[in-house]
């Protein structure tokens, strides 16, 4: 199933074919099935209330409600048991489909053979070996925290900071953790959704172009810039990830620039997880990055393809749909 966050509403359900999709309101469909479905909606209209609210309380007991939450889909279907309810989805104003707003996301860095040979061998910088040997070399995942509050949703305008000269477009997966207490070091876990995402990144510091240091703080910085991350258009819940892998490609005003597959990840989602429960504990919620497959601007250095005021970056994962920003560069 997907489910999407309605921008001033709450949660909605995706429904239809591909091209014709609509968004039903699922706290307005539950109202309006009162009657109809009294026992349904008195089990799940605490988990959809009216105005939004977080999901992690739906996660955390996914186990138990699922079955119902199926009911509800079919009950739904496409809205005709509940018209009022129901939107285009062309038409619908989308948040980012984050589980909470204060959800915990891990970015992995480098976990790409090919993303990393080409920061390497492009000119644009010099890594370090633990980065060059990544997995095979026994080196633990590295990566960054996201800060919940820059991430935006569907359609939204990405905008750097004014004078920003290299922004690079980073299309990667997210996974929402499952409920449950997990593990400290432990690579098993229980996905709850995925969604597409991508990690717009400001280069001019490690490319030598701005006045500021190249510590940790400036790194992170450049990936968390109001409007620097963006996710959706909705989150896919419930349904396993192929074991070969998940379609990631990132196309550029109509250009394909990126085109892998989340099989060409370095570091599974699962062993991320073991690494970071090492440290801090996981729960229901948490969303643990991909990281980018090869094919970013910054690797072609200083002249790399990087984006441009007014360009349409489109994010395409297998199965979760396409995720549209547009930028705008300030001088």
């Amino acid at each position: 199933m997907k489910l999407v966050r309605i921008h001033g509403a709450g949660t909605g359900l995706v429904a239809g074919p591909a091209g014709g999709e609509v968004v039903v309101d699922i706290a307005r469909g539950l109202d309006e099935l009162r009657r109809r479905e009294r026992t349904l909606v008195e089990t799940l209209e605490p988990y959809f209330p009216q105005g939004g609210g977080s999901w992690l309380p739906l996660i955390e007991r996914w186990q138990e409600v699922r079955d119902h939450v199926r009911a509800l889909v079919d009950v739904l279907g496409d809205g005709q048991h509940t018209p009022s309810a129901v939107q285009p989805l062309a038409a619908v104003r989308l948040d980012p489909p984050l589980p909470d707003p204060g959800v915990r996301i891990f970015a992995l860095g480098g976990n790409f053979p090919l993303h990393v040979s080409g920061m390497d061998g492009g000119g644009a910088m010099e890594l370090p070996d633990s980065v060059r040997q990544g997995a095979a070399g026994g080196v633990p995942p590295w990566g960054f925290y996201v800060i919940p509050g820059t991430v935006v949703g569907q359609d939204a305008v990405v905008t750097p900071p004014p004078g920003t000269q290299k922004l690079d477009y980073e299309a990667e997966v997210a996974v929402v953790l499952g409920g449950g207490e997990h593990e400290p070091g432990s690579d098993r876990i229980d996905v709850w959704g995925f969604t597409a995402w991508n990690d717009f990144s400001i280069r001019d510091a490690a490319l030598g172009l701005s006045k500021t240091d190249h510590g940790p703080l400036t790194w992170s910085l450049t990936k968390n810039f109001r409007t620097g991350n963006s996710c959706g258009p909705f989150m896919v819940v419930d349904e396993p990830i192929p074991e070969d892998g998940l379609g990631i490609m990132c196309k550029v005003n109509g250009e394909v620039r990126q085109d892998g597959s989340t099989s060409g990840m370095q570091y599974s989602f699962g062993a991320t997880a073991a690494h970071v429960s090492e440290y801090a504990p996981l729960a229901g919620g948490d969303m643990i990055l991909s990281g980018t497959p090869g094919g970013t601007a910054m690797e072609q250095g200083l002249d790399g393809p990087y984006l441009k005021d007014g360009d349409l970056v489109e994010v395409l994962i297998e199965g979760a749909g396409t995720l549209r920003n547009r930028v705008a560069l300030k001088g």
